[in-house]
């Protein structure tokens, strides 16, 4: 499966056009844009530890999901110094529902030991075993089916070598991935050594036990053992996802090794954007937690339901069902044409819903005016009674129609604002009981007669 991306859809939108099945606009998944309610008894965390490898510890973090249960977990590895850490991009993982966890190869960034090549390769295999040992699995809730690895860069050919040592690894994600053996046919003088020398030494700099001319020595007498090539022809037997940049370094020949190997689930990406995804970073975070969608559907769960904008009226849809009291809802104001009750997912304390009981009008475009006036007249006092019973600074109304409507019965989202906090328009978590009806309780005594 091919995905092509234009330049001025790349950062929020990913254009899909080669399989027909699936939309034309990818959605963006939630957890690159919202937050998760906290578990109160397992919240997500952050630990701090040391992988062993090589005789030393590399220093480690994991991003803990939130929720007891077993979590699909990803190892995240960097590239080449480490200076683009992709902690975005973990950071929406383990909003998924995802352990995400990263190292720092021998040598790097503070972990004892030389940076080699080869020593990355082993540090990266030590990760994925560590993430294997019972103990680890028992400690930070990890499901060692779902094991996945990425890297970016360097990183994506040490993801690549530590997929390849475990057959067991679920999948393998590939980010502008660096073909370090295929530096070697480049120097073909001293001159040329020399340059490449001077170009990789800034990079040198965090590293430790190294320098530019023992790396390029390296490139050039281990370029077999460091062909990303090959890799990717022995992990093409599981799921891939190769995500390229027009502007980066990537090797572009990975996906045709892929294929060339029988891939049964192979993803190419690319998006119009530099090496360090600059200005893609939701768009490569998008395609990242969709992919990862295959191994936990909730990952790529979207963040802006939809519904058709045309279509007969549901007598099903929740909104119907709490108007023939089928479903109880808490109410903060009611007359013989409007109803107004809180919303059980809110995106603010206080957030409110009306609704018409008198029209079925799916959205603005079937409503009559005066039904939509009516509404928009209680709407207003909801919004003053937030204000005055919840002591905060203003009110947003919003009222969507086809995107982002997950009901398809006309209603007008009173949302309460608190002065500097940004508010996000997704799908929430769905809230404590007791503390909406506190909130509507808070609103009812401050909404006033018309």
């Amino acid at each position: 499966m091919i995905r092509t991306f234009t330049a001025g859809l790349a950062a929020l939108l990913l254009l899909a056009t080669t399989v027909q099945a699936e939309p034309r606009f990818a959605p963006i998944p939630r957890a690159v844009v919202a937050d998760t309610a906290r578990d109160a008894a397992h919240p997500a965390d952050l630990a701090a530890f040391t992988v062993p490898t090589g005789g030393v510890g590399v220093n480690a973090v994991m991003y803990l999901a939130s929720g007891e249960a077993p979590h699909p977990t990803l190892l995240f590895l960097h590239g080449f110094p480490g200076n683009e850490t992709n902690v975005d991009i973990m950071q929406a993982v383990r909003r998924a529902g995802w352990n995400v966890m990263r190292i720092n190869y021998r040598g790097s960034w503070g972990s004892p030991g030389s940076f080699l090549f080869a020593h990355a390769r082993a540090d990266g295999e030590a990760a994925v075993a560590f993430l294997r040992d019972p103990a680890n699995v028992a400690k930070y809730h990890i499901d060692p089916t779902r094991i996945v690895v990425a890297g970016h860069s360097m990183g994506g050919f040490m993801a690549a070598d530590a997929s390849a040592a475990d057959p067991k690894v679920a999948g393998t994600i590939l980010v502008d991935a660096w073909d370090i053996g295929g530096e070697k046919a480049k120097i073909t003088s001293p001159a040329v050594r020399k340059a490449a020398a001077a170009a990789l030494r800034p990079d040198t700099v965090p590293l430790a036990g190294t320098s530019a001319e023992l790396l390029i020595k390296e490139i050039e007498t281990s370029g077999s053992r460091l062909n990303l090539e090959s890799l990717v022809a022995r992990i093409a037997d599981r799921p891939l996802l190769l995500v390229g940049a027009d502007y980066g370094i990537g090797a572009t020949k990975l996906a045709q090794a892929a294929r060339q190997a029988g891939a049964p689930a192979l993803t190419e990406t690319r998006l119009a954007t530099d090496h360090s995804f600059s200005d893609a970073r939701i768009a490569l975070t998008a395609e990242i937690l969709r992919w990862l969608g295959r191994f936990d559907p909730a990952s790529a769960r979207p963040g802006t339901p939809q519904i058709p904008l045309k279509a007969a009226y549901d007598e099903t849809n929740p909104f119907a069902r709490i108007l023939r009291g089928e479903v109880a809802v808490p109410k903060v104001y009611e007359d013989d044409q409007v109803l107004a009750f809180m919303d059980h997912a809110p995106a603010e304390p206080g957030h409110v819903l009306v609704i018409s009981k008198t029209s079925k009008a799916r959205n603005l475009l079937e409503i009559a005016p005066q039904d939509l006036s009516r509404i928009m007249a209680v709407a207003a006092r909801v919004g003053q009674a937030q204000v005055d019973g919840l002591g905060v600074e203003g009110f947003t109304i919003v009222q969507n129609n086809g995107v982002g409507q997950s009901v398809p019965h006309l209603h007008v989202h009173v949302i309460p604002r608190v002065a500097g906090k940004p508010l996000t328009f997704v799908e929430n978590e769905k809230g404590d009981p007791k503390e909406i009806e506190a909130m509507a309780a808070k609103i009812r005594g401050a909404m006033k007669a018309p």
